[in-house]
């Protein structure tokens, strides 16, 4: 079966690919959904979204499948608690990827619920419109366990409180994969995140998750955590990351990290969810 071309206009001359190629970076494979099924379901789990639109920066038509999936996840009994615009052009020490375009959580109450999604006519019709309007996406299963920071930080409370992440002001989020050096990374980044929690206390700042990054759906890359911070403006940010005391303890971070992938965003406004 020959490769179907996207169609015009959605793929930029310098940047030729075909209809089949971009499925594999931007879709889950039946491996996966027969893989994630054999998995225990004993809590709630969160689909972390990296997402590059197409074309970049445009969210046009990625938007059209985002207002179908949003609906679609809530019914199944699931959320999304983040959608954010990247922030990409900030100062080199916050270390961030400019990579991305977007970032969504979509949290789900169980495993079976977002394999149910798979299953819903509706969200299998919008599908089409991801495709076309995304370049590159990574997607990740976070759950929780393992929890550096403190329990609050967690997808089951996020789920029993029915919870967004806030929009308001000048909110701005740090998305943040982590991984390990062997054997006692996770020992001297523990060092790190005692002293850097209540600095972010401190500028009203907070710890929004801390679990771990559980399996990859669409990405070649594996990570041991998942962090997410809540910063009250990007100002506020970077005076904290300039300070004397985030540079004392960062020291332990440096001494952690094999690799690390941070995406900062400005929370969006999202529909109101459905009353019961």
């Amino acid at each position: 079966m020959s490769k179907t071309e996207l169609p015009p206009g959605i793929v930029s001359k310098d940047e030729p690919r075909t209809f089949v190629d971009a499925v594999g970076k931007i879709n889950a494979t039946p491996a996966f959904f027969d893989a994630l099924a054999k998995q225990p379901d004993n809590g709630p789990t969160i689909n972390l979204n990296f997402l590059r639109y197409r074309p970049r920066g445009d969210s046009t038509r990625y938007d059209l499948y985002g207002a179908v999936a949003g609906r679609e996840i809530v019914g199944v009994g699931g959320d999304i608690i983040l959608h954010a615009e990247a922030i990409t052009n900030v100062d080199k020490i916050f270390e961030i990827s400019d990579k991305w375009d977007g970032v969504a959580y979509a949290m789900y109450p169980r495993r079976a619920a977002y394999l149910q999604l798979q299953r819903d006519i509706d969200y299998q019709m919008a599908i089409p419109d991801r495709v076309a309007g995304t370049f590159e996406r990574m997607l990740y299963v976070l759950s929780d366990g393992e929890a550096i920071y403190d329990a609050t930080g967690s997808i089951e409370n996020f789920h029993k409180t029915n919870t967004r992440v806030a929009f308001e002001n000048d909110n701005v989020v740090v998305s943040e994969f982590l991984r390990f050096k062997k054997p006692d990374g996770r020992k001297a980044y523990t060092k790190f995140a005692e002293g850097f929690a209540p600095l972010l206390n401190e500028i009203g700042g907070e710890v929004l998750l801390s679990v771990r990054a559980e399996m990859p759906i669409v990405s070649e890359e594996y990570w041991d955590h998942f962090v997410s911070f809540r910063f009250p403006s990007l100002k506020a940010m970077q005076e904290l990351y300039r300070g004397d005391a985030f540079q004392e303890i960062n020291v332990h971070r440096i001494e952690a990290l094999d690799g690390k992938l941070a995406v900062l965003g400005k929370p969006q406004k999202m529909p109101a969810k459905p009353k019961d």
